[in-house]
């Protein structure tokens, strides 16, 4: 049977198959039995690609579903940039950290994460994610996320997504991205190309002329449109995994890095700005590679990655020739990595090369090598030249991985730098994942861990504006004495028609008293009431009536768990009670640092 519609201006041919699509050769379409995937998303438009071949007698017709709600992650999101340029004196040491991931559902043992209010398809796994710093200043993370008992690699995977606004202490709470239906969401890679945000999501078993998808913003995120790559020949020695860098030739060429088959990693290509790609041949000596070019002659440094060594060290590589070949490997000064393990690997903008990596190998129990000198440490390391050598410094603050304490570590990292020069590391398979925020300054220093300030200065005000004119946000921000911007007093989001979308409070960036969020109704969909003496949170969401639906009690200045420090973040502490639309009680839940208490 064969339907006809229209979907966001793309006509697009629904093939429903009764009996079974026809099996074939491809590991990657395996599993697949819709020749039509949905999006499941908010404020996303089809794009110029969206059918892509599978086999030799199948198209994948992609089509977006749009969600009944537009999550709070893509809402109230600042177009001006000049708030992003202020940060912390670079000539200072700076550094932070905070729990990026709530407790539900970071690695809770059961699915919990919806009985303490959080949107159905956030489960406890959140995994490789894609990162990066919006033109705006915003942080923005897009990890998969799988639910316990199912595999990475399972249809039920979702890409989820969380926000740091600029100057704010708190992530907002994650929801869904995108929901590929009937297709896996694994792995996702995000790059700011000169204020053009790309996404590239992986996924196994839709079809190997689909190894990644595509989505781009030019509003710092708050909508994207999506496309599938345009492939000649199936992808072949391959893993459908972008990994953590992307970047330009001088021709304006585009690369992304994407795991291969085994411990090996390459480049996909694409001369017609992400429209056709085409893999560039060569293949590294680990999984997981971090890659970036060395110069504008096509000479790229691979470093890193795990599941291979070279005399105990973890594997260099070299190409010449924007990766359609690598010199054979040669030992780095840093140690091997092992599974959920990933470094990251970044060029700053003062031209030095920053890396990022874990010392110990979790799984195995192994040690870093002899000669090693930073312990079991996870490290930062910057080069100036080139990655000839490197300036060593272990973190100061690191938690264990999932079930694997006692030694600090930091999973799967992406690095990226912001405008106003911070340089921010994202980790996950930690429990929970934690974002950090530090400097060249202190990289240079002996410093460990510091308090940023957060007091004094003065108080400026802004205020953004619709194209035509009508107040779109106001708000304030505290400007340090050296410099860091926190968000300070009222900040107020308006919708178009002038009724009002958001307010929240806050004290030297974080979150206090009153946030309210409505629709454009003006009906009140959910409620934050915090109070910072007693560090407590309570969560309400609302039904279209305006009855109670779930309220939740958090913990949000909590205690690491295997650290003796104070972090920003919340743990689910406390009873989460669920009324149906009528009013009545449902059921109340049980809370104790972030698990469910039977």
């Amino acid at each position: 049977m064969k339907l006809l519609f229209q979907s966001m201006g793309i006509l697009s041919v629904l093939i429903i198959c009764t009996t079974g699509c026809s099996p074939t050769k491809s590991k990657q379409w395996a599993h697949l039995r819709q020749d039509t995937l949905y999006i499941k998303a908010s404020q996303f438009r089809a794009g110029e690609n969206t059918i892509a071949l599978g086999d030799s007698a199948n198209l994948i017709h992609f089509v977006i579903a749009e969600k009944d709600r537009v999550p709070f992650n893509q809402s109230v999101v600042k177009q001006t940039n000049e708030q992003a340029a202020y940060g912390p004196d670079a000539k200072l040491p700076y550094f932070t950290v905070r729990f990026a991931v709530p407790i539900p559902p970071a690695y809770t043992p059961f699915e919990v994460g919806t009985l303490a209010g959080l949107e159905h398809g956030v489960y406890h796994h959140n995994h490789s994610p894609g990162f990066e710093i919006m033109p705006n200043g915003d942080a923005l993370a897009v990890f998969f996320s799988s639910p316990a008992g199912k595999s990475e690699s399972d249809t039920a995977a979702t890409f989820v997504q969380a926000r740091l606004r600029h100057g704010s202490e708190d992530w907002d709470m994650p929801e869904v991205f995108f929901d590929t239906q009937f297709g896996n969401d694994q792995s996702g890679l995000l790059w700011n190309d000169k204020g053009k945000i790309w996404f590239f999501g992986g996924g196994r078993y839709i079809s190997d002329y689909v190894p990644f998808r595509i989505a781009v913003s030019t509003d710092n995120g708050a909508s994207w449109t999506f496309s599938v790559p345009q492939l000649d020949t199936a992808a072949t020695d391959y893993t459908a995994q972008p990994v953590v860098n992307a970047f330009r030739d001088p021709q304006g060429g585009i690369y992304m890095v994407c795991d291969g088959d085994g411990s090996e990693s390459f480049l996909w290509y694409s001369a017609d700005e992400g429209k056709s790609w085409k893999d560039k041949g060569g293949r590294t000596g680990s999984r997981h590679s971090t890659i970036l070019p060395l110069d504008d002659k096509g000479t790229l440094l691979a470093q890193g990655g795990k599941n291979a060594d070279i005399e105990g060290w973890n594997v260099r590589n070299i190409s010449h020739d924007w990766g359609a070949s690598w010199e054979e490997g040669t030992s780095s000064p840093f140690p091997p990595l092992g599974t959920a393990q990933r470094p990251s690997m970044i060029r700053l903008a003062s031209g030095c090369l920053f890396y990022v990596t874990d010392s110990y190998m979790h799984k195995k129990n192994i040690a870093p090598p002899a000669g090693w000198e930073f312990g079991n440490n996870a490290v930062v390391a910057i080069s100036k030249d080139n990655g000839e050598t490197w300036h060593i410094k272990p973190l100061p603050v690191q938690l264990p991985q999932r079930h694997r304490p006692p030694h600090g570590s930091l999973g799967y990292s992406t690095a990226r730098q912001a405008p106003n020069g911070v340089i921010h590391i994202l980790t996950t398979a930690n429990f929970p994942p934690i974002h950090y925020e530090l400097n060249e300054a202190w990289i240079w220093s002996d410093l460990a861990d510091i308090t940023p300030e957060s007091d004094g200065g003065e108080v400026k005000s802004f205020t953004e504006t619709y194209k035509d004119g009508r107040l779109k946000s106001a708000w304030s921000a505290r400007i340090c004495p050296n410099g860091r911007y926190l968000l300070h007093g009222e900040t107020t989001d308006y919708y178009e028609n002038g009724a009002i979308q958001h307010v929240a409070v806050y004290e030297n960036g974080r979150k206090s008293g009153e946030e309210l969020y409505y629709d454009k109704e003006g009906k009140l969909e959910w409620k934050w009431q915090r109070d910072l003496h007693t560090n407590t949170g309570v969560w309400t969401q609302y039904w279209p009536n305006g009855n109670k639906k779930v309220e939740s009690v958090w913990n949000i200045r909590p205690q690491a768990r295997d650290l003796n420090r104070a972090f920003f973040g919340y743990v689910a502490e406390g009873p989460s009670t669920h009324w149906d639309s009528d009013g009545n009680l449902v059921k109340v839940y049980q809370f104790s640092k972030g698990l469910l208490q039977e």
